[in-house]
């Protein structure tokens, strides 16, 4: 199973794109996702994940894809290999998203807001319904 969950923010506007042959709308936006560990220096690690979405709905989304906005990205992580015109190999890594949500907005940055994905409590422990034990 292929599937990727992150929570970031946007390095920058989201970008509006069309797919040659189909006209199909697609956005293409960073995310800057910290690490859980530091450098050397002792300075934040800090990824910057490039992601596309693809389909109508992406038209109307792409206004509030701003710079700095928190998200969550749910999606499939996409390797796709090729030899350049130097018949150099190159990768290039992408985040196909399924669905995203919006956060946070620039002025909430300050507060720090947890995000906790649906069905999990706080601690991290995923809800159970009384009648799903077996004694």
């Amino acid at each position: 199973m292929n599937s990727i969950n992150l929570v970031g923010r946007l390095v920058a506007d989201a970008e509006l794109k069309y797919l040659p042959n189909s006209g199909t709308p697609k956005i293409l936006f960073r995310v800057a996702v910290d690490r859980k560990y530091k450098d050397r220096e002792g300075k934040k690690k800090v990824d910057f994940i490039p992601c596309e979405q693809l389909g109508k709905h992406v038209e109307n989304l792409v206004q509030y894809l701003t710079k700095g906005k928190q998200i969550y990205v749910f999606g499939e992580l996409n390797i796709d290999n090729y030899k350049d015109d130097n018949a150099c190999w190159k990768t290039i890594i992408k985040v196909n998203v399924n669905a995203l949500e919006l956060l946070s907005s620039k002025s909430d940055s300050n507060s720090k807001q947890e995000y906790i994905p649906p069905g999990l409590d706080p601690q991290g422990f995923q809800a159970i319904d009384d009648d799903d034990i077996p004694f």
